[in-house]
């Protein structure tokens, strides 16, 4: 997947149903941490412009839009982070954030610069005051496997009530891992979390799966929960994966119905492939995944985070 140059670029169709399933979620989220919390934050790392090139809303509209729908009855602070290390796709967002007519406690910050930086410092001054982190939901969204640090990933979930959905980029990641360039090399040990990345492609010939395995593996070191899912291009070649970590079973079901209502299939999947006007319909039996689900909304009732 190419990496776009220009200010506004085409929505794909893998897009379309990455921004379905964060809009169900905060849907959910929104209403259910409020319940418990005078204060939540929405982080939206590698942000973007706000638009795409054909009007389509980008995630950080998609997140106002999920919070506005419930403004009449969220209270305390509702708070917004958004940053990219573009200032000209920042400026085009700001432009887009002054259309909207915003409540007086929703709270929207824009930062231009590097995420993981910004990031860092601002988890540093949490922890030099001991003050702690509201609850979060961080949306990590990078084109690339660079400023993705796992030790960023991992101060998050060790904060009560933090929640992460991280764009992993596989395709990028198995082209680049043999590249001798040691600073390529750094940034995906670092994404990792560990140089064992480099060690396991030599053992297998399904270089996607141990890849994809070794991260489900670092995240829950750090999560008590954690589901992925899958992002395929029009020939059927797995792009990314949409990882989702938490330390809330009620979090983990809701991502999870979200996840069956994008693919109803059961296969925690999205193609490009598949004609987006297409309505899902069971292909086979997963009754065993629907049981689950409902097993866990039934058993494991609305609760705090």
């Amino acid at each position: 997947m190419a990496v776009p140059q220009e200010i506004l670029w085409p929505i794909g169709p893998h897009t379309k149903a990455k921004h379905e399933i964060l809009k169900k979620y905060l849907q959910r989220w929104f209403p259910i941490l409020n319940k418990y919390y005078k204060r939540v934050v929405y982080i939206d790392g590698f942000c973007g412009p706000g638009r795409y090139e054909g009007g389509e809303p980008g995630s950080p509209l998609i997140a106002l839009k999920a919070a506005l729908d419930h403004s009449k009855t969220l209270s305390g602070d509702i708070v917004f982070w958004f940053v990219d290390e573009r200032s000209d796709r920042i400026e085009h967002l700001k432009n887009e954030l002054k259309e909207l007519s915003i409540p007086s406690n929703f709270k929207v910050y824009v930062n231009t610069g590097a995420f993981d930086k910004i990031l860092s410092t601002t988890l540093d001054g949490f922890d030099k005051s001991q003050d702690k982190l509201a609850p979060t939901f961080a949306l990590i969204d990078p084109f690339g496997f660079s400023g993705v640090s796992f030790e960023l990933i991992r101060r998050l979930l060790r904060n009560k009530s933090c929640e992460v959905l991280i764009t992993f980029m596989i395709d990028s990641i198995n082209r680049w891992i043999t590249h001798p360039d040691q600073k390529i090399q750094r940034n995906i040990a670092d994404l990792f979390g560990t140089s064992e990345c480099f060690d396991i492609i030599k053992k297998s010939h399904n270089r996607i799966d141990v890849l994809r395995n070794l991260y489900q593996e670092q995240l829950k070191k750090e999560a008590k929960f954690v589901r992925y899912f899958e992002m395929l291009d029009c020939d059927n070649r797995v792009i990314y994966y949409l990882f989702f970590a938490s330390n809330n079973r009620l979090g983990y079901v809701k991502m999870k119905e979200v996840m069956w209502d994008v693919d109803s299939r059961g296969e925690f999947r999205f193609s490009d492939a598949t004609n987006p006007q297409q309505t899902f319909f069971f292909e086979e039996d997963h009754a065993d995944i629907l049981w689950s689900i409902l097993f866990f909304t039934n058993n494991f009732p609305e609760k705090r985070y």
